[in-house]
């Protein structure tokens, strides 16, 4: 996968591969993106979002791998290990955490800040963990043991980002004051303050050799200094309003910058004007980071895409897609084999989508309140959608004008609906304990059964077709279909959530 990655409060993720311009989109989700990280291998990015979501998906195949719970609040920053076998994450309710990058296993919450935690590093030797939060402080943390070590105490307001030379000499921390501090790695002493900001420093950024550092500001301005010197070296002016972000490219040739103006800016370091000026953001931009192999960046909007652009034209493919409402979506369904997804929304809609170009495809409509349940059956002709109204729809998408009521309303509450694995049956639950089977080509209803007395929250069938397995908060039932109830069921031991016995 090739191209910068630029972050803003985005709703959903979509990556091109810039042999092709073919856009992978990698999610939707009604979580607000607020901060994104490259693996040092460019195969994954992980991002994180404002109720405090991480998650970590495959650039290549845009397969989630992992979603874990950060914290109560947004997730500021994000930072993987130069191993790629740990995942650092800031947050806004004070706290840092360690996660194992493959499992997504919480090693270690860090509580020792007393205000939001707005930035993350890593030491380039991996060994230890730095922070900067807005209590003015910054932190190292053991990573084998989750101790704190040393504390810097900067004493120039609260420090919004940080960053560290490749060589590990030098910690760069930006302030709310417009001041940027450098510190020395080795002695923690403090080293020179850049002066040049009139607003808050909002993006810092090491060049590859350590040579130069890169800020942008609330001032609107992309500066660019001398690390061994502190001196101005030039100042980009060309944004509208405040710039959000920066990052070098890894050749340290080019700067990137994000900004609420809905621009990003590809800046050459060496002629201090900007050589591209991207205008097609639909919102805001709060982040910008260069893919490792340098070939691509990323930007997210705030309405809600992840953007890959090439690293040298700032062109991105001609293909996307436009979610009416990211908001407002629902549930999503896939076809067995990953090729379409099926997305339903809250004012009833059901749109379809080709995963692998992006393509818009039908748009269903006929349901009156929001689609709270959907179903794709594997052979990819039917789908069901359960609705807020309790009335249950059938989709024949090779004549997508028709559709057919299977319920309508009633007392129960529909809650899941799966197809058997042909196509040929279609199977709902509900929070009374009733299981419904349905023919789709016929819409005949075949048989329905009270078979459990408390709600039955799932269930799926068995790969024959011949079983279905029903789950409810306190048991797994599996029921033929040609007997009259469940002949089997795992019922969960108060005592221990995962043990089961044959009841």
């Amino acid at each position: 996968m090739l191209g910068v990655a630029l972050c803003a409060d985005g709703l959903g993720v979509a990556i091109y591969d810039t042999s092709t311009w073919q856009r992978i989109h990698l999610a939707t989700t009604t979580e607000r993106v607020r901060s994104l990280a490259f693996s040092p291998d460019s195969q994954r990015i992980v991002f994180g979002a404002e109720n405090g979501v991480i998650r970590v998906w495959d650039c290549t195949s845009g397969e989630e791998l992992l979603v874990m719970n950060g914290g109560t609040d947004t997730i500021s920053s994000l930072e993987y290990s130069p191993c790629g076998n740990r995942i650092a994450s800031a947050c806004s309710d004070n706290t840092v955490r360690l996660w194992n990058s493959e499992t997504g296993v919480c090693m270690f919450v860090l509580e020792k800040h007393t205000d939001k935690v707005l930035s993350v590093k890593f030491t380039p030797d991996g060994r230890q963990l730095v922070s900067g939060s807005w209590d003015e402080t910054i932190r190292f943390w053991d990573l084998k043991t989750g101790k704190p070590g040393v504390i810097l105490s900067p004493s120039l307001e609260g420090i919004w980002g940080l960053a560290i030379s490749s060589d590990g000499r030098w910690i760069a921390s930006g302030h709310k004051d417009g001041n940027v501090r450098l510190w020395d790695m080795v002695s923690s002493c403090p080293g020179p303050v850049l002066q040049g900001h009139t607003n808050t420093v909002t993006g810092i950024a090491f060049s590859s050799n350590g040579q130069l550092i890169a800020t942008s500001g609330m001032d609107h301005r992309v500066m660019l200094w001398d690390s061994s010197t502190g001196d101005v070296i030039s100042t980009f002016d060309g944004h509208l309003d405040s710039v959000t972000d920066v990052a070098f490219s890894p050749d340290g040739l080019t700067i990137a910058s994000g900004s609420e103006d809905r621009t990003v800016r590809l800046w050459e370091v060496n002629s201090s004007r900007s050589s591209i000026a991207i205008q097609d953001q639909i919102g805001d931009t709060c982040q910008v980071a260069y893919s490792p192999d340098g070939r691509s960046f990323f930007s997210i909007d705030r309405p809600g895409v992840v953007r890959q652009r090439n690293a040298t034209s700032g062109l991105r493919g001609p293909i996307s897609i436009e979610l009416p409402d990211l908001g407002s979506i629902a549930t999503l369904a896939f076809l067995a084999d990953g090729s379409r997804i099926a997305a339903g929304c809250e004012d009833g809609s059901v749109r379809l989508w080709d995963r692998s170009t992006g393509a818009a495809g039908p748009v269903l409509e006929g349901n009156l309140s929001a689609v709270w349940v959907l179903a794709y059956s594997a052979c990819g002709r039917w789908i069901a959608s359960c609705c807020e109204d309790k009335v249950i729809r059938l989709w024949d998408l090779h004549d997508i004008e028709q559709q057919y009521v299977l319920v309508e309303g009633g007392d129960d509450w529909i809650i899941d609906l799966k197809f058997s694995r042909t196509g040929h049956q279609l199977a709902m639950c509900s929070w009374n304990g009733i299981v419904w089977l349905f023919d789709p080509r016929t819409r005949c209803l075949l048989t329905s059964k009270k078979l459990m007395e408390e709600p039955i929250l799932a269930l799926d069938y068995s790969p024959n077709g011949q079983q279905l397995a029903l789950g409810t908060q306190t048991s797994i039932a599996l029921w033929d279909l040609q007997s009259d109830e469940p002949h089997l069921k795992l019922k969960v031991r108060p005592t221990s959530p995962m043990s089961f016995y044959v009841d």
